[in-house]
This record gives structure tokens, C-alpha cells and sequence, in this order.
């Protein structure tokens, strides 16, 4: 298996970085993916593939997928700048009574390839496993099937329901804090990854087999930072983190919270999310909500020693929505492997609803 620094696809995109506001102000500069032709849908037939999107290179996908998350979120605002002064209730009545889609963009996105996304996927998933909750009952909205390894819903709209796309001349299968590829005209190597995803058909020494990121058995496999015992190892600061839960705040409102830590060599990502539920007209849904999501306090990394502080985080968003996130993210250009590493009892994200916000630490060991 190689771990090889894939650097020249995602330097030659530029707009990868993140939005600043300069970038936010000049977004009508950057082309539209709905109208770009570089991208195609492809089938396998006959081999249990599901159909994938196909994208020039990785460079391509990254950039499709910031501007795809650039269009939701103007598509959003422009809603909550013209009715955000209504009340709660009113503007999540006004908003089902005229269909609203919040994620129009995807949605649009995904009709002109006819393709059946990851992000449509999960929402009909989570949709169903709330319609068997009332009022009363007692769960966890963190345990929806919406909360899956992509945390990003424009990266779940470019993805087929397994996570996956061609992208160049790879078939690839997205992982939770990366990628493998396989070149595309070894169908039957890559049908192995996706078969036997611990790899005991011998795929993971297969010298056409790159893997990005870290992975732990499974595209959806997690490291658990529990199973490190920081009085015998001395370890005090992790990367690779992935946590979710919920908070109550009143018998009909909840908030889940997700954060993530990753990094893969060139591009490396802390983010936070926090999503709404609020149970009326006789269900549970995610829904419209005066929501914040935050990360802060000090991070590490792979660059610093005895997990010196490698910068504070002091990222924050409240609006009304019904998903907010934040992200801190570089592109480091040297092609240096650097992966962000949360510090114990220091590093946060913050998530919460109304003037109520509770912090979650991403290491508390």
C-alpha cells in the first residue's frame, strides 16, 4: 500500500482555501459547478457498484465542492435576511408552507446528473428513523442516520450512497479521514477494497492501492482516543478525532453536535457543526433554530514537540438555521505532512441554541 503525498492536484486549485471575507465578497468571480461539463456520471455494470460521479482530478472535486458550500450558503442567507425577524415558530411554519429548500444548490446540482446522492440518501434516512418518535420519547439525535462519516453535505451531494466517485483516472472510496484509490481500469482490485474493507484479501500491499488519511478497518472507522492510556504512553494530544452527541434544551428542542479533526498532507481541517430539532406539527424534523457552533481553545500538531500548543482556534457562528458550522483549515503548499492534533481538556468545540452553548471537549482522556 503507499502513503504518497498527493500535492500537485490540490496546488494547482487555489480557491480551496478557506472563505475569507474578501472571498465571500468576490464569490461571483468563481465559476459555477452546476455548469461546469467536466463532470459526468459512470456506471458499472454488473458489479455492484452503485453510479458515481466522475471528476477531472482531485483538484476539480475540492473546488466543486467549495463552491457548492459557497451557494448554499448565500442561497441560505439571502433566506434568513428577508424573514429572519419572524418568530421561531412562524418562520419554520412559513418556511414548510412554501417548500424551502434550504440546500436548493445540491439539490439542483444532483438533478442534472440524474444521480442518486449520499446527501439525499441520508436525509430520507433520518426523515424515517424520526417519524417513529413522539413527543414524549426519550433519544438521542446524534444516533440519526444523517450523522455519517462525511460530515459535509456538499461532499455528500458528489458522492454515490457508499461514499464514492471517480476522480481522474481512480476510482476512489472516501474514508472518515480520507481517501483510497485504485486506478480505474483495475475494477476488480477496487471491488476488493469495497468487499473486504479490513483488508484480508491482501489489497492494502497492493502496490496500486493509496490510501490518504488514516484508516482504522473500515471507510466509517473511528479511532477511539480511550484506548490510549496517557499515564503509560504519555500521549496528551491525538489527531484523527471524530465525536458527535446531543444537548436538550427544552422538552421539544435539541441540538446534535459533531467535530472532526483530520488531516490529509497538504489539507488539513478542524471543524464543528450543529444542528436544530424541534418537534412540531406532529413530528420530530431538523429544523430552523437560533443555533451557534464554535471551535476554541488551543490546538497541537504533528509539526510541534510534547504536544506544544500549535495555534488557538477562536472560530465562532450563531444564526438561524438549521445546520452552522465552522472550520479552521490550511493548505500547506511545501507538501509538509502536517495533521492538526487536539490537546487534552484544552481543545473545544462549542454548540448550542439561543443564548445557551455548552462546550464538548475532542480529548478528554
Amino acid at each position: 500500500m503507499k502513503f504518497k503525498l498527493i500535492i500537485a492536484a490540490f496546488i494547482c486549485s487555489l480557491t480551496i482555501v478557506s472563505c475569507s471575507k474578501e472571498d465571500i465578497e468576490n464569490r461571483d468571480t468563481i465559476p459555477q459547478a452546476k455548469s461546469s461539463s467536466g463532470i459526468t456520471k459512470v456506471s458499472f455494470s454488473g458489479s455492484g457498484l452503485e453510479d458515481m460521479l466522475s471528476f477531472p482530478d482531485m483538484a476539480y472535486f475540492v473546488n466543486t465542492q467549495s463552491n457548492l458550500e459557497i451557494q448554499v450558503e448565500d442561497h441560505d442567507d439571502n433566506f434568513v435576511s428577508q424573514y429572519g425577524n419572524m418568530s421561531e415558530d412562524d418562520l419554520i411554519d412559513f418556511e414548510e408552507d412554501s417548500n424551502f429548500d434550504d440546500e436548493l444548490p445540491l439539490t439542483e446540482f444532483e438533478s442534472i446528473y440524474s444521480f442518486q446522492s449520499l446527501r439525499r440518501h441520508l436525509i430520507n434516512a433520518e426523515n424515517a428513523w424520526l417519524d417513529q418518535f413522539g413527543p414524549n420519547d426519550n433519544f438521542d439525535v446524534s444516533e440519526s442516520p444523517y450523522h455519517h462519516f462525511i460530515m459535509d453535505e456538499a461532499m455528500r451531494a458528489m458522492l454515490n450512497v457508499d461514499a464514492q466517485a471517480q476522480i481522474g483516472e481512480y476510482l476512489t472510496q472516501f474514508t472518515r479521514f480520507g481517501y483510497i484509490q485504485v486506478p480505474v481500469n483495475n475494477l476488480e482490485l477496487f471491488l476488493n477494497v469495497v468487499n473486504d474493507p479490513a483488508g484480508t484479501t491482501g489489497w492494502m500491499n497492493h502496490s496500486e492501492v493509496t490510501v490518504v488519511g488514516g484508516y482504522y478497518g473500515s471507510p466509517a472507522g473511528n479511532f477511539d482516543p480511550q484506548s490510549l492510556d496517557p499515564d503509560t504512553n504519555g500521549v496528551f494530544c491525538v489527531d484523527d478525532i471524530n465525536d458527535k452527541g446531543q444537548i436538550n434544551f427544552t422538552d421539544n428542542r435539541k441540538v446534535s453536535w459533531e467535530h472532526k479533526l483530520r488531516g490529509s498532507y497538504v489539507f488539513v481541517k478542524a471543524k464543528a457543526k450543529t444542528r436544530g430539532f424541534k418537534h412540531k406539527r406532529g413530528k420530530w424534523r431538523c429544523r430552523r433554530l437560533n443555533i451557534s457552533v464554535g471551535l476554541n481553545g488551543d490546538i497541537s500538531s504533528n509539526q510541534t514537540e510534547d504536544c506544544e500548543v500549535y495555534k488557538n482556534l477562536g472560530k465562532s457562528r450563531s444564526r438561524k438555521k438549521r445546520r452552522i458550522k465552522v472550520k479552521d483549515e490550511e493548505l500547506h503548499f511545501s507538501g509538509s505532512l502536517i495533521k492538526y492534533k487536539a490537546i487534552n481538556r484544552e481543545t473545544v468545540s462549542s454548540h448550542g441554541w439561543s443564548s445557551h452553548s455548552e462546550d464538548v471537549f475532542m480529548l478528554d482522556l
